[in-house]
């Protein structure tokens, strides 16, 4: 009986331990948890796996707790009184931590394709977060990241299915819309195949006529990840059908391209388009990828607190220039004065006019000067980004979201 009444009386306290837990916290759990990462970190994680369930009906969690009994009977069970309070509505996932021991636990449709390739997932998180240490402190926060991305994606490729294109090769040009001749693409594809051999990115067009169902924002995510570009890389497309520009951007572009550097970057491209200058537009976003790469990797990222243009001639530059110039001009003045001995001022003007000598065979109102009022159009289209990559300036940086496929990417887009 009291043998009984003892394991009853753990069970229960596991559960009040876990739906207090569950009470009050989301889907990351981690005692001491600046120990291994920043709070903006911290906070990212849990936005990004609230998308995730939002999106995809995955409820990602992970639990690293000290105080879980350290042996694997005490990790096991509580891994499965976590996973038992959840909804099996929907697929879950669960990696839980203690000091010495880890357990992967599922439910929902898909625990089995999960619990299959637990030595992966967790591979996924260890080879990174073991690296944590004072010169790399960002290693467990990605030890995570790797984690929920490789379940999204092991999950996504049995339930989800895109409409975006399929292409073979991963060319860098796709024109589906026919904007380009065949010169042009071949010539389009040869600048960016220099940026791919020149920095290992990248760098994708796509034109099409129909977005076969999906936002512009996913249909860039998946073609660039279902098509299986680069890790680091950047995808314009350009839809016709609406008149849609969107860019997405993937792994260290997510950096380099930041959501101004972005719109600095349509900018130049704007007159291009809207003139249906179709290849001189992408060449025009070829330059400014190349560019923009190199500036990155120096750390120079073009951005609100950094948009990298001339300074300034300024105020003071400005009067003595007027001072040197007024100078100039006096004395340029009393030469050709003094050059003029046989002239004489005369009293009346009439003087001065030849008869017969003037004739109006036409007029017309010319404007001779102008001054044109310019403010840029709000054209951005995120689609509800969960949070951002900073680059150093207030109000910065890149909006960061998952894709389908477990990826993190960024970008935006608008129309012209």
């Amino acid at each position: 009986m009291k043998k009984i009444l003892k394991t009853l009386l753990i069970a229960l306290m596991m559960m009040l331990c876990v739906n207090a837990l569950n009470a009050d916290i989301g889907h990351v759990v981690i005692d001491n948890y600046s120990d291994y990462m920043s709070a903006q970190q911290y906070n990212q994680l849990e936005e990004d796996l609230e998308q995730i369930e939002s999106n995809y009906n995955i409820a990602i969690y992970f639990v690293f707790d000290s105080s879980i009994e350290n042996t694997e009977a005490g990790i096991r069970e509580y891994a499965q009184a976590f996973i038992d309070s959840h909804s099996a509505s929907r697929n879950n996932v669960a990696l839980i931590v203690n000091s010495n021991y880890y357990q992967l636990v599922a439910s929902g449709s898909e625990y089995q394709t999960v619990l299959s390739d637990s030595d992966a997932i967790w591979n996924c998180f260890y080879a990174k977060a073991s690296k944590v240490s004072a010169g790399n402190p960002d290693a467990f926060y990605e030890g995570i990241v790797d984690y929920y991305q490789y379940v999204v994606k092991l999950i996504n490729e049995k339930a989800y299915s895109s409409n975006a294109p399929t292409v073979k090769g991963r060319p860098l040009v796709n024109d589906f819309a026919n904007l380009m001749s065949d010169k042009e693409e071949a010539n389009l594809t040869a600048k960016l195949q220099k940026i791919k051999e020149k920095y290992g990115f990248d760098a994708v067009v796509v034109t099409t006529d129909s977005y076969n169902g999906m936002s512009a924002r996913d249909y860039c995510d998946d073609f660039y990840d279902y098509n299986g570009y680069a890790k680091d890389g950047i995808l314009f497309l350009l839809g016709m059908d609406d008149r849609t520009w969107y860019v997405s951007t993937k792994g260290k572009a997510s950096e380099y391209f930041t959501d101004y550097g972005i719109d600095e970057i349509f900018e130049e491209m704007e007159s291009d388009l809207n003139h249906e200058r179709y290849y001189d537009a992408f060449v025009v976003y070829a330059d400014n990828v190349d560019k923009y790469i190199a500036n990155g990797m120096k750390g120079n990222i073009i951005d609100t607190n950094n948009n990298n243009k001339k300074k300034s001639f300024g105020g003071i530059n400005v009067m003595i220039s007027a001072i040197i110039g007024a100078i100039s001009s006096l004395f340029t003045s009393l030469g050709l004065k003094g050059q003029m001995k046989n002239v004489r001022k005369e009293q009346f003007a009439r003087n001065y006019i030849v008869g017969n000598s003037f004739y109006l065979t036409g007029a017309s109102d010319m404007l001779v000067n102008r001054h044109v009022s310019r403010t840029r159009r709000p054209r951005r289209e995120d689609s509800g980004p969960s949070g951002r990559i900073p680059s150093g300036g207030g109000g910065g940086g890149s909006h960061i979201h998952t894709s389908s496929s477990g990826s993190s990417h960024g970008g935006h887009g608008g129309h012209f």
